[in-house]
């Protein structure tokens, strides 16, 4: 059998057979190189060509309402009573005159006197027509219809009709519906028997879905069918069986990746769960519902012998880091070490002070490794790690240095997992003998991408906030009135003591589009105008990581009233005291990215707002999507929206390795068959062995 490629849909055999697209009768080179060009490489492929659309039709001459209407489609089938073929280097068009049941009508084609189809034109033959009829004349005609010339006889199908459904394929030049399905037809015959099916048979019979080739029979209409309603039902399992398929062969994938990883069994046993009770006895707060029970699934995960490999998934602002630091104390209470790896060093900085004020009560000793470390500080803290005088150790990408050694590295915690490349993470996760993998994102993604692309992962779900958090408050306003705006962020700032962030979509001018506003020349107006006076940062990604850190310490201290910025500050920035934020063209920004810009602030006890101020070349669907942020905070919510409005490979921003591109499977449509496929293809790869 052929290799199987996770996700998008290709087919396989079960022994081998000749799949050249040449080698089907009728296609010559040119027409090979065509067929080529538009992804057909095989036969198999060709197989795989389905009708963008089906129409209903009539065998008879529909006259009565055609000469009401003028207009109808119909197909049927008729002999040849006459052709005219047009004289060398003329204009005149390819006539066909046929007679259906006493009625003549015409069949015309220009600028196709050469084509090849005309040489099988000639009197007496019968013809399978389909197309759209006029009655401008005195006799009904079809232009450039679809058409197959059937041969000498009347064809049986006259006797017994057959299902008033006809296939319009994609059209591909010197390939018409006819040609396409002669094509298919011969691909069909020759490989059916021999296509393999890689879902298994009880499966399949579990959910009520048709092998392979049955399906495909069915799609492109080589089976028979009574009437139009079973033809409709059984094309709807057809199409779920690819769909299936195609969920099918990933999520196998990803279970087998699960089960090698399970099958491992190296990883440390932390089973001492003491120290974390200790540390959530400690804290000033009761966990939420959700907090407890992911953290319950993770020390069930650290205490058994394989490694953990979970994703922790939850909305701004839910307490995700709380779950992960208890996780770390119930690893030193094993005698193992944890490293907790951040996308920025500011991030890293905020962690390791939760850290310090969460878990030194309880004996957890912790250090930190980042780029502003000097020389003597990053050599004297690699020493204390490498002899296990470090229960946790905080930091960035430093953390995969060569130079990084642990005593005995049990836990790997990665924040913000979507800002590394699986590399990065595997590197870490080598500098001990199989540790536990939790990765927190504060992105909410959707169930079936969470499927698709971290399905060899467990996946844990926190969507409660803390008790005590307020909704932020949020307006959409037209830029028009940006200085009232500005008027009243200044008024919060003297009068309360609060701190604002201004968001922008780009760094400076930019002549490809010169209506958004740059952060660059707006710090500038803010600095000068209706801010002057107070203190206004600068931060984007230009600026070098050290000038970074101080303008977001500076921030975060008070020592700045505001702050111009950036998506830099989608993700690591925490100030309780920043209450204000306005998003200038907010429609060029994803939902989710809108979510996690405005979870920057409400991260106090005070009342906050977001003003979104769009920009003039706002469409109606950008307002759409603008208006539905304005209106709920959720953040699953609007990853949903997010996904259904730019698709998968949007959404995560990047191309995520081993993501999936669907042929015919939609993560949005089709979510509750991906979960069908994960849970099967777990159930059948994990099932025990005798």
């Amino acid at each position: 059998m052929q290799n199987i490629t996770p996700g998008r849909l290709s087919l396989t055999l079960a022994e081998p057979a000749d799949i050249k697209i040449e080698s089907i009768k009728g296609v010559g080179p040119k027409s090979a190189v065509k067929l080529k060009e538009r992804g057909l490489l095989d036969q198999l492929e060709l197989l795989l060509f389905t009708p963008r659309k089906y129409y209903k039709c009539a065998h008879h001459y529909p006259g009565p309402q055609l000469k009401a209407e003028r207009r109808a489609r119909a197909e049927f089938y008729a002999p040849i009573i006459q052709v005219k073929k047009p004289a060398p280097n003329t204009r005149q068009p390819v006539e066909v005159t046929l007679d259906h049941e006493g009625q003549w009508f015409k069949l015309l084609w220009f600028n196709m006197g050469k084509a090849s189809f005309v040489r099988e034109l000639e009197p007496g033959r019968w013809m399978r027509v389909a197309g759209e009829i006029s009655y401008d004349r005195t006799i009904p005609t079809m232009l450039h219809p679809d058409f197959e010339v059937i041969g000498d006889h009347a064809p049986a199908e006259i006797l017994e009709p057959r299902l008033s459904v006809g296939a319009i394929y994609t059209v591909i030049e010197g390939f018409g519906d006819a040609k396409m399905r002669k094509a298919i037809r011969q691909a069909f015959d020759a490989l059916a028997s021999k296509l393999g099916d890689v879902v298994p048979r009880e499966v399949l019979e579990a959910r009520n879905l048709p092998g392979i080739a049955q399906a495909l029979a069915t799609i492109h209409m080589f089976s028979a069918f009574e009437d139009v309603e079973t033809f409709q039902v059984e094309l709807g399992r057809a199409r779920d069986r690819l769909v299936y398929e195609e969920f099918y062969t990933l999520q196998r994938k990803l279970a087998l990746d699960y089960a090698a990883a399970r099958a491992q069994a190296k990883a440390p046993a932390c089973t001492d769960r003491e120290r974390g009770r200790a540390a959530v006895r400690g804290l000033p707060f009761q966990l939420t519902g959700d907090q407890r029970a992911a953290l319950k699934t993770i020390a069930d995960d650290l205490s058994q012998a394989f490694p953990m490999r979970r994703l922790l998934q939850g909305d701004v602002g839910s307490g995700k880091t709380v779950v992960a630091l208890t996780a770390a104390a119930i690893v030193a209470g094993s005698g193992q070490q944890s490293a907790l790896m951040a996308p920025t060093e500011i991030l890293a900085r905020q962690h390791l002070a939760r850290a310090r004020e969460f878990l030194r009560p309880h004996g957890v000793k912790m250090g930190f490794l980042g780029g502003s470390l000097s020389a003597g500080e990053r050599r004297d803290t690699l020493k204390m790690l490498e002899r296990g005088e470090y229960d946790l150790i905080v930091g960035t990408h430093s953390l995969f240095s060569d130079d990084v050694v642990f005593k005995n590295l049990g836990l790997v915690i990665v924040d913000e997992q979507h800002k590394f490349g699986v590399e990065q993470r595997e590197s870490l996760l080598t500098k001990g003998e199989d540790p536990h993998l939790l990765s927190m994102t504060a992105t909410p993604i959707p169930r079936s991408l969470a499927h698709s692309v971290f399905g060899d992962m467990d996946l844990s779900v926190i969507r409660e906030k803390p008790p005590g958090r307020q909704p932020v408050r949020t307006v959409l306003r037209d830029r028009e009135v940006a200085p009232k705006v500005y008027r009243y962020v200044r008024q919060r700032i003297e009068e309360r003591g609060e701190q604002a962030f201004f968001v922008y979509p780009m760094v400076e001018a930019s002549e490809a589009s010169p209506h958004l506003k740059n952060v660059v020349e707006m710090h500038g107006m803010l600095s000068e105008g209706p801010l002057q006076g107070l203190g206004v940062g600068l931060l984007h990604g230009k600026l070098d990581p050290a000038e970074k850190d101080r303008v977001m310490e500076a921030f975060a201290a008070g020592e700045l009233h505001a702050l111009c910025a950036t998506t830099v500050i989608e993700v690591g920035v925490d100030v309780a005291n920043a209450t204000l934020m306005v998003i200038e063209s907010p429609e060029v920004f994803g939902l989710s990215q809108l979510h996690q810009l405005r979870g920057r602030v409400g991260r106090g006890d005070a009342a906050s707002m977001c003003v979104l101020l769009a920009g003039e070349r706002l469409t109606d669907i950008a307002a759409e999507r603008l208006v539905s942020f304005q209106a709920t905070d959720d953040g699953f919510v609007l990853a949903e929206a997010d996904l259904r409005l730019r698709g998968p490979g949007q959404f995560l921003g990047v191309r995520q390795a081993g993501h999936a591109e669907f042929r015919f499977g939609d993560l949005t449509r089709d979510e509750d068959m991906l979960s069908q496929a994960r849970e099967d293809a777990r159930r059948v790869v994990l099932r025990p062995t005798d």
